[in-house]
């Protein structure tokens, strides 16, 4: 765990640190990721993205052998799954999708989805969350956006 200092802070709404994907990525849309609690330098074990997107843009099944997923659904009508399980969560509902068990969604509405994702733990070194996802993308995707207090 990191002994970098950690104060406290407050994000307005549509704040945080937003990062771009970016065609080319792995799922191949572009999405930006609005991190509210990162992983990289700060000590944390747990992230907080926000993100919206839409029908077309879901990732491929897949397992995180570290970390729980929790989707709180903001805006829209979500399917998951996690093994055999399914889940329709729809505006203010959540769903706890447990780690080592492959995952996955399905946008069942229209036009825009906001999700808010918590993921925890994150691994002792700091350096990889979400299996490299949260603290790969504050690693290298585009940064376009933080905070207007933070002066990194």
């Amino acid at each position: 765990m990191s002994d970098t200092p950690v104060s406290p802070y407050a994000l307005e709404a549509g704040q945080g640190w937003t990062y771009n994907a970016g065609p080319g990525w792995t799922y191949n849309f572009d999405v930006d990721f609005v991190v509210k609690v990162g992983e990289r330098g700060q000590g944390r074990r747990l992230a907080i993205v926000e993100y919206t997107t839409r029908a077309g843009e879901e990732p491929p099944d897949h397992t995180h052998a570290t970390e729980d997923e929790i989707f709180y659904v903001l805006q829209g009508t979500v399917g998951f799954r996690c093994g055999e399980d399914r889940f329709d969560v729809a505006d203010g509902g959540c769903v706890f999708l447990p780690r080592g068990i492959e995952h996955g969604y399905q946008i069942k509405s229209g036009g825009d989805v906001r999700l808010l994702v918590v993921t925890a733990p994150a691994p002792d070194d700091g350096a990889s969350g979400w299996d490299g996802f949260v603290s790969g993308f504050e690693r290298q995707w585009e940064l376009r956006d933080r905070p207007p207090w933070d002066r990194r």
